[in-house]
């Protein structure tokens, strides 16, 4: 077995911090980089056309690296992957598929990412993109195809695992005394667009629903959902846009005003006290935070979940938001982690899982850090609210890019 180094990003000083305590957290469910509550998570993309985008044309200048600790990659085999043999690959198959559709378009020879030549070219990717419609069985599939890499840094073996989800919420056309904000679309003028949270309300633009004000301002936190209506249509609230001011913690903000403690700043101990203080308070506390998210609606089919910076649907367990400055779009990975079994299950399980790399987010930072897509509804919120556990990174390149074993370290660039 031999090593090679790359100059792809290891995990920032922050995380490895994050990560000596994320083992025994039993804190708030849902934590912003400070903490708190959420903070804005990846957002998911807006709408894309019936034929996905093909990825950057090769012209354009890919990601530029970030410029941390190198990543140590190890070929391995299958065999030593711990619980490949017993995991369920055809999520991570379903969602590959999908990717394909994309990657197949792109120009053969234009690397996934310039700044990543051991993810090779869209042509090194064809074989088994072409394969794939054919594949009766996941795990021969893979195994034929691929070389595992185990990644690494010179001081761990371990990076940082969240999830996220897309919630449901409740909504109907008119309001009334509970149902009382408005979901609005993009408004046509882009000075009426960059207005912060406080000046923006149903006159400024079209309102596609309304909700329960917790509901709304946590849809927009989480950057997409679904919306049910009491005829019982469900539609989707895609990303569609933001009026570009700074996203503020709510939680932060009661925690500074002495309202609730830091222990007592997860969603749920926001809501109570929204409920104790009324409509008016909760709407000057939702001010303080003067980012704001726009939606539009999307027809949802069967099984498909939002689509992800890659501009293909998201698959349950199947799919993770990257750093793509270290994994391009529609590349796999194994991960080795803990993933909880059930609400407020903060220890998890010892769980294998594949994963196809197709949404990011700003606070996905580096080679080791994921945030692995839980699905729908309040049963997947419920478990991405827990999930921050440390996770091992393994990731699956083409067999024609791994170099000969007779190669030495040092020769390898």
């Amino acid at each position: 077995m031999f090593r090679f180094r790359s100059a792809r990003a290891a995990l920032s000083l922050c995380v490895a911090l994050t990560l000596s305590a994320c083992a025994t957290t039993k804190g708030p469910i849902e934590l912003d980089p400070d903490g708190i509550v959420i903070a804005e998570p990846v957002p998911i993309a807006p709408p894309a056309p019936p034929i996905p985008a093909p990825p950057p044309a090769p012209s354009e200048p890919p990601p530029e690296p970030i410029v941390e600790a190198p990543i140590v990659e190890t070929p391995d085999a299958f065999s030593s992957l711990s619980g490949w043999a017993e995991a369920d690959l055809e999520p991570a198959l379903a969602a590959f598929e999908r990717s394909c559709e994309s990657m197949l378009q792109a120009d053969p020879d234009a690397p996934l990412n310039a700044n990543l030549p051991h993810y090779g070219s869209y042509g090194d990717w064809a074989e088994a993109c072409e394969a794939v419609p054919h594949a009766t069985n996941a795990r021969p599939f893979f195994e034929s195809l691929f070389t595992p890499v185990v990644l690494s840094t010179e001081e761990s073996d371990e990076g940082l695992l969240t999830g996220y989800y897309e919630p449901e919420v409740d909504v109907q056309i008119e309001p009334d005394a509970i149902f009382s904000e408005p979901i609005l679309a993009v408004p046509k003028s882009k000075k009426v667009q960059r207005l912060p949270r406080a000046k923006l309300g149903p006159k400024s633009s079209r309102v596609i629903a309304y909700g329960r004000p917790i509901d709304v301002f946590f849809l927009q936190i989480q950057g997409s959902g679904r919306l049910r209506y009491a005829d019982g249509r469900v539609l989707r609230a895609a990303y569609a846009g933001n009026n570009g001011r700074p996203y503020r913690s709510i939680g932060r903000v009661l925690i500074q005003r002495g309202d609730l403690s830091r222990d007592q700043s997860a969603k749920r101990n926001i809501e109570a006290w929204m409920a104790d203080v009324g409509p008016e308070k909760t709407r000057d506390l939702m001010n303080e935070n003067p980012r704001y998210i726009f939606f539009s609606e999307q027809a949802i089919a069967p099984g498909e979940g939002p689509r992800g910076g890659m501009q293909v649907p998201l698959t349950a367990m199947g799919s993770i938001a990257v750093d793509s400055r270290s994994h391009p779009y529609g590349t796999l990975a194994w991960l080795e982690t803990r993933l909880p079994q059930a609400p407020r299950d903060y220890i998890g399980e010892q769980t294998g899982l594949l994963v196809v790399a197709q949404d990011t987010g700003s606070a996905i930072t580096g080679a080791l850090r994921g945030d692995l897509f839980f699905g729908a509804g309040a049963d997947a919120g419920a478990l991405a609210g827990v999930m921050k556990h440390p996770v091992r990174w393994t990731i699956l390149v083409p067999k024609s890019l791994i170099p000969t074993p007779s190669l030495k370290p040092d020769s390898i660039s």
